[in-house]
């Protein structure tokens, strides 16, 4: 578990980050430091499995879904860039991160670690000629690193996971298309239908909605009295701080009556709380899925409802002897 974690609250609000989002950033900033580069066919990446995430950062979340979702927020932010291979999912900073360590003057408060090609030369001068540079460190120091920020002890990423392959396609997150609190994440079109005004209570899901709804369908949707009172009572009913979450989510339904309603703003407040819980979990409940549970536990009933009747029967027939 990471101790103690430094965050530019300035560069946060700058940055439109939440409190989590800001929390999560500042331990993958100096994740370079110690974990696995990997080699990609874009670039050098390095390993950070989301069960190191949950492992570094009890505080944040203990749901691995959650901690991909939290990742894909901060690279649609600008700070990251995500990549991944057949079992584990790579990162690296982007120019706009190394922000997050710099005074007002540009000059640098903690220098950012070298990339990994000085790592390995500054290694290679210091262990060949150490009195050059300081004495060889012994083995198993890095349990003890300088920075008493955090212990890493058994922080690699050698658990059952192979780093080698291509990178490959991660499972299916949920798509967010995130609007802060202060501001929204990418800038609004004009023709977009519905408020104007961001601090309007139904603003942020209602331009959630309605910008991954286009990215579906390939136009708006219909922005009037009725769908006004809809999008109020689901963030009524779901909160205004989940509210945006899920109606973006609500796009990326397979379901096949839901899609033969282009997604209506109805279909999303008739079974809003059920759509809170499938973006929760990552997991899509569609008319075949729900089929097919429900046929596996009529089968199962019915053995049960079978083996149960030839206990009766062996039971009646015993005490014919009796």
């Amino acid at each position: 578990m990471q101790f103690t974690v430094s965050i530019n609250q300035v560069k946060a609000l700058e940055w439109g980050l939440n409190s989590q989002q800001a929390l999560l950033f500042a331990f993958v900033y100096g994740c370079p430091s110690w974990t696995k580069p990997v080699t990609t066919d874009n670039g050098v990446f390095f390993a950070l499995s989301k069960a190191k995430i949950i492992e570094e950062l009890p505080l944040l979340t203990d749901k691995p879904d959650t901690a991909y979702r939290m990742l894909k927020a901060l690279e649609e932010a600008g700070l990251i860039q995500l990549s991944s291979t057949s079992n584990i999912t790579l990162f690296r900073l982007t120019a706009k991160a190394a922000e997050w360590n710099q005074k007002l003057d540009g000059s640098e408060k903690y220098p950012t670690p070298p990339e990994t090609e000085g790592r390995k030369k500054i290694r290679s001068t210091s262990e060949n000629s150490p009195s050059k540079v300081g004495e060889k460190s012994e083995q198993g120091s890095e349990k003890s690193p300088t920075n008493q920020d955090t212990n890493h002890q058994g922080t690699n990423q050698d658990t059952s996971q192979n780093l080698q392959g291509a990178p490959a396609t991660p499972s299916q997150p949920a798509t967010l298309v995130l609007v802060p609190s202060d501001r929204p994440r990418c800038a609004i079109p004009d023709d977009m239908p519905g408020p104007k005004d961001q601090t309007c209570k139904t603003f942020k899901t209602w331009a959630n909605y309605a910008m991954a709804y286009r990215k579906r369908h390939g136009a708006w949707p219909v922005w009037n009295a009725k769908v006004a009172g809809q999008v109020s009572q689901i963030i009524d009913r779901l909160g205004i701080e989940v509210a945006h979450h899920v109606s973006a989510y609500f796009l990326l339904i397979n379901d096949a009556k839901v899609v033969g309603n282009m997604h209506s703003i109805g279909d999303l407040l008739l079974k809003a709380e059920a759509y809170h819980t499938q973006w929760a979990t990552n997991r899509q409940m569609t008319g075949t899925t729900a089929q097919q549970i429900e046929r596996k536990q009529a089968n199962l009933t019915a053995g049960q409802d079978a083996a149960n009747r030839i206990l009766q029967r062996a039971g009646g027939q015993a005490n014919e002897f009796l």
